[in-house]
């Protein structure tokens, strides 16, 4: 679902990578991973290779994002997180649909009520050790035609969506986060820029960082990074895997050895450390991630 935010940004403006920021993060990074393909929990020998890949040395992912209502009882799902839970995964409902802010869905997708609703009676009977840990919003309006031309009714769309995924989440303990691109400080939102205004109501943000070397990737993360430490909120950075994205050799690690995958997310981890709000680092995503090999 990423695809249209890495082309466009491509032209989006480039910032001084931060070496001497006068703050830092004193927490150990975090590593996620996005799970699009959550049909697999269904699946014992696919999920037993899912908990391979997550649990290696290379990987160590502490949280997945994982894609709910795939028509899928709540034992499937129950089974899945227990397991999760157990090995030190936390896992996140993850939801999102572009043409939520025109008020519907895609032909063959849930509406947002539907999603939340559907994370309501899932909370409300999974037992303790089976419960989700967050709510992961997923809508991308930039990637709909009308982007440029209703910029301002889509952005006031995704607040509204934002607003009631955290007014829903409240009763069930849950925090609230959602995927933003890194030039979301160039979009106007209310009276400031996109990324302080999510995360204002957003408990943390995944920023779409993606770029094939540690230092390209973190030129273009300076500012949200920026933004949310000044908040006192937390930001991730991620890295594309996919080879099925425009100008791959600039924003996907598609094609290089896992061995260089894993040396560069530990040399971004290092770096990011500098900015306070700085909380780990999501893979997308799992699917391409556990084809790579080297």
């Amino acid at each position: 679902m990423h695809w249209c935010t890495t082309l466009m940004a491509l032209a989006a403006p480039v910032y001084a990578l931060p070496f001497s920021l006068p703050f830092g993060s004193t927490s150990t990074p975090q590593r996620a991973v996005w799970l699009w393909n959550s049909d697999i929990i269904q699946d014992d020998v696919a999920t037993d290779k899912f908990f391979s890949v997550a649990s290696a040395p290379s990987n160590k992912f502490t949280t997945v994002y994982a894609l709910i209502d795939r028509d899928m009882g709540n034992e499937a799902w129950q089974s899945f997180i227990k397991k999760c839970n157990s090995s030190g995964i936390a896992v996140e409902g993850l939801m999102g649909d572009a043409q939520w802010v025109l008020g519907g869905t895609t032909e063959d997708g849930p509406t947002f009520q539907h999603s939340l609703d559907w994370v309501k009676q899932y909370q409300e009977s999974a037992p303790d050790n089976a419960k989700l840990a967050g709510i992961h919003l997923d809508v991308e309006p930039w990637g709909l035609d009308g982007w440029a031309s209703n910029k301002g009714e889509y952005v006031d769309s995704l607040v509204s969506i934002v607003s009631r995924a955290t007014e829903a989440a409240k009763p069930l303990g849950l925090p609230v986060a959602a995927d933003l691109p890194f030039w979301a400080n160039t979009v106007d939102c209310e009276d400031t820029k996109l990324d302080a205004c999510m995360a204002k109501r957003l408990d943390s943000i995944t920023f779409m960082t993606y770029r094939s070397t540690p230092k390209d990737l973190l030129d273009v993360a300076h500012s949200v990074l920026n933004t949310v430490s000044s908040m006192g909120k937390k930001g991730w950075v991620s890295v594309e895997t996919s080879a099925d994205v425009g100008e791959a050799s600039l924003i996907s690690y598609a094609g290089k050895a896992l061995s260089t995958l894993a040396g560069d997310l530990t040399n971004i981890e290092t770096l990011a450390k500098s900015h306070s709000g700085f909380s780990g680092i999501a893979v997308h995503d799992y699917k391409s991630l556990s084809g790579m090999s080297g």
